[in-house]
This record gives structure tokens, C-alpha cells and sequence, in this order.
């Protein structure tokens, strides 16, 4: 049975999990939610496993209709949303971190996030989408996963949540989340980089020069990467002294340098394969981070230590029970 619809797909919106870590041998990116910290905080508040499914909705701007009642909580940007009730004229406004109750018949209208760029819906239960090579996760570029294999989703479609597991405020397990587990998604980020072995290949000038740039997001990111921009022309000349690569396996977050000097860190939808020399790959704990950039946003690279940045890693998968 129908339990929620689309009545306005907005901008971009598709159904997203852990990914799958093991398709690569397949030529399949892993995919998955381009924001874990969000992802896995909305399922936990809710009482689901990690694995569950969220909705990722880039930039708001969605509406959707309960067909039963339905408990919720929206995680990643705030997009201002509100419940509106047929029987009510004034509509209620909807805190996000928070589960919340959607009855049967009322709509949920999210607006353009004041900051940030991914929000996710959860529910209780967790949407029942039939899985490829054991994940809900849709990718565009591969052609598989979601409601539509390979699609983001329209108006009109029609999402059904996992039968037995669903219910109102009244059955949920309280779970809160911490003040200080909210990221904050407003100005200048910091992200935190991991050197690789193809660090030292870069000549010392051309690596101080690529660390110490403030770079913008630049609005041909998706969630294949964040692409960056500057303005330093020397970078560009220093990045064509660069030995040539052969092609090799690459992962999310790693950080590509191509010829132009504008560096490309990738996302869940990466290609599996890159020929460009890389940096080093920003840490775990920063990625969520990077996936929330706007364009026109900047930040800038600081480097840091593996055994730091395992740590943190460790703790947030020990804590979510990953």
C-alpha cells in the first residue's frame, strides 16, 4: 500500500542507503548517501538499522501526501518544512532532527534549505524499495537502484514503507540527538586531508600552492563530485609539470588534481576508475561536510594524520553500529 506520494519532486530527489562497497569489481560505483553523518543520525532517531532507506533531497523545494500515518524526521540542511493539514488553514512547522507525526491525508512541504545543500527524509520502518546487489541506493551514471532503477523520483510516484515496522510517536523508542551533533552548514569550511602516495609526486611549490588556496564550489557539482575553482594561474602551469598516470581504482572523498589545477573531490556517484594525479583524500569526518557545499561556498584544505582520522572513523562506526 501506497504511504507516501509525490506531489512535487523539486529539484533532485532519490532514494539512498549505505551504498554497495562491493559492486566496484562489477564496474558499479558504490553510491549511497552523499551525507552519512545525516543519514545515519535520521535512522537512529527513528529506531531503524543504518542500512534503511532516506530519502536525499537536494535543495528542497519537494512536497509529498501521506496515504497513512506515517512517523518521520528530516536530517542534513533545514528546508524550513511545514505540515499542512486540510482541515487547518495555518500550517504546522516542522523541527528538523526531530521525528515528527504526518497523518493520513496531510502534505509535507519543504522549502530551499537557509543553509546547506542535502537534506534526508526517514521513516519509521524505513521505505520499501526492492534492492540491487543488496541496496535501495539509485545511481544515475550506473543505471540501477530506487524506485525507478537509475532515476531520481517524480511526481506522481508512490513510495510504500517496510509493513510491521512503521507506526506514530506513540510506539517510537525516544531517541535525541545531541546539540552539538547538529552540524552547522553556514560559511568557510575546513576540510581535513589525508595524504596519499602520490602526494610527494607533487613538486613542493605546486603542493603549497594547492593547499594554501581558498577554492568556490563551482555549479557543475554533482554527486559524482565537488568540483573547485580558483583563480591561480601559476597552480594551472604548475599542475601540467604532473607525470602522467595510468588509470587506477579510486574511492570517495579522493581529491584529483586535472591539468587545469582546480581540484575534484569525489562523491558517492565517483567513477571507479581516475587517471588524474590525487592529492590525498579528505577524511571521514569532513566528507559529510563536503557533501553539504553549495556553489559560491568556499574552503580550503589543512592536512592530517591517519592515525587521528582512523579514530574518528572508528568512533562513529562503533557508535552507529556500523
Amino acid at each position: 500500500m501506497s504511504a507516501l506520494v509525490v506531489i512535487n519532486a523539486g529539484h533532485h530527489v532519490t532514494t539512498q542507503d549505505l551504498g554497495r562497497p562491493n559492486a566496484s569489481h562489477y564496474g558499479l560505483t558504490q553510491g549511497g548517501a552523499a551525507d552519512w553523518h545525516a543519514h545515519c543520525w535520521g535512522q537512529k532517531l527513528l529506531g531503524n538499522p543504518m542500512t534503511a532507506t532516506s530519502l536525499e533531497i537536494v535543495l528542497g523545494r519537494v512536497k509529498f501526501r501521506a496515504n497513512q500515518d506515517l512517523t518521520l524526521v528530516l536530517t542534513g540542511a533545514d528546508c524550513l518544512a511545514e505540515v499542512h493539514s486540510p482541515q487547518h488553514i495555518v500550517a504546522k512547522q516542522v523541527q528538523s532532527w526531530r521525528p515528527f507525526s504526518l497523518k493520513k491525508g496531510q502534505e509535507l512541504h519543504l522549502k530551499v534549505p537557509r543553509s546547506g545543500c542535502r537534506s534526508y527524509l526517514s521513516v519509521s520502518g524505513g521505505f520499501a524499495i526492492e534492492p540491487f546487489l543488496g541496496s535501495t541506493s539509485t545511481v544515475e551514471r550506473d543505471g540501477v537502484g530506487g524506485l525507478n532503477p537509475g532515476q531520481p523520483l517524480a511526481c506522481g510516484d508512490s513510495l510504500v514503507v517496510n509493513p510491521n515496522l512503521s507506526g506514530d510517536l506513540s510506539n517510537l523508542k525516544p531517541q535525541t540527538i545531541p546539540r552539538s551533533a547538529i552540524p552547522n552548514y553556514d560559511g568557510f569550511r575546513t576540510v581535513h586531508l589525508l595524504p596519499c602516495f602520490q602526494f610527494q609526486q607533487f613538486d613542493s611549490a605546486l603542493r603549497e600552492r594547492l593547499l594554501n588556496q581558498i577554492y568556490t564550489v563551482s555549479a557543475q557539482s554533482n554527486r559524482m563530485g565537488i568540483r573547485l575553482k580558483s583563480s591561480d594561474s601559476e597552480t594551472a602551469r604548475l599542475t601540467q609539470t604532473l607525470p602522467s598516470l595510468i588509470s587506477e581504482g579510486i574511492l570517495s572523498g579522493s581529491v584529483q588534481i586535472p591539468p587545469d589545477g582546480n581540484p575534484i573531490i569525489m562523491l558517492s556517484d565517483h567513477q571507479t576508475l581516475g587517471g588524474y594525479q590525487k592529492l590525498g583524500v579528505v577524511a571521514f569526518r569532513d566528507l559529510a561536510k563536503a557533501a553539504q557545499l553549495r556553489p559560491g561556498e568556499q574552503l580550503r584544505f589543512k592536512l592530517s594524520t591517519l592515525p587521528l582520522e582512523r579514530l574518528k572513523q572508528q568512533a562513529f562506526y562503533r557508535y552507529f553500529d556500523l
